[in-house]
């Protein structure tokens, strides 16, 4: 596959995911080829796939649209990862390695910069990449990338929260020091309860981020 197409594919996701272009704006592809300093057809074949994804609408005699956010599908990814997630942190623990730990120390380490110099788009990468690390350990990384593939939503909703000014940051990286600690444990038990508690604070914290950001989802709004 084209280097370039690769490069715009990933480029214009992540400035989506993280709000460097609003849900409900208009936008053209000559937006995209200036931004990222690219060719169209890169750009342009990169779009095609990102449409298909349903991270932007193309709308006949209107325009091309960043899509809004839709919570039925965020939610549903949150109850998948809540099914999978588990079972990968059990044989995390089990094979996990020196190495895994000094990466997710590391990046705890990371996250606390991030918080006092309070950059979402990095502890957003990091919060990502803490989760990703126990899919490396379980020597599960194709299912964390296919859940990538299909959680787009539920990753837009989960960067939005970051700015929300009453949602704290420290509340998510806290959740990622304990869950660390009992993997270092082996309290699968403890593990278990941890990380489904993380993982339903989506639906705790989801009436304050659509109450700040109401414009940026699909009607209707559910509440699961």
């Amino acid at each position: 596959m084209d280097k370039n197409y690769d490069e715009a594919y990933t480029k214009i996701k992540y400035k989506i995911i993280h709000f460097h272009y609003l849900p409900g704006a208009k936008v053209t592809e000559s937006t995209f080829r200036k931004d990222l300093e690219m060719g169209r057809t890169p750009v342009r074949e990169a779009l095609i796939r990102i449409e298909r994804e349903g991270l932007i609408n193309v709308v006949p005699q209107s325009g091309t649209f960043i899509t809004k956010i839709n919570m039925n599908t965020a939610t549903n990814g949150r109850f998948v990862r809540e099914c999978i997630e588990p079972q990968i942190m059990l044989e995390a623990v089990m094979k996990i390695t020196s190495q895994n730990y000094v990466n997710l120390s590391h990046n705890l380490a990371q996250q606390t910069e991030a918080i006092t110099n309070r950059q979402p788009d990095l502890f957003f990468d990091l919060d990502q990449e803490f989760h990703r690390e126990f899919y490396v350990a379980a020597n599960k990384l194709e299912v964390w990338d296919w859940l990538q593939l299909n959680n787009m939503q539920l990753n837009r909703f989960r960067r939005l929260r970051l700015r929300v000014p009453n949602l704290k940051w420290e509340t998510l990286s806290n959740q990622h020091v304990k869950i660390l600690d009992t993997v270092r444990q082996r309290n699968v038990d403890e593990l278990s309860f941890l990380l489904r508690n993380h993982l339903h604070l989506m639906l705790d914290e989801q009436e304050s981020v659509i109450d700040q950001y109401q414009d940026y989802f699909e009607e209707p709004l559910t509440n699961n």
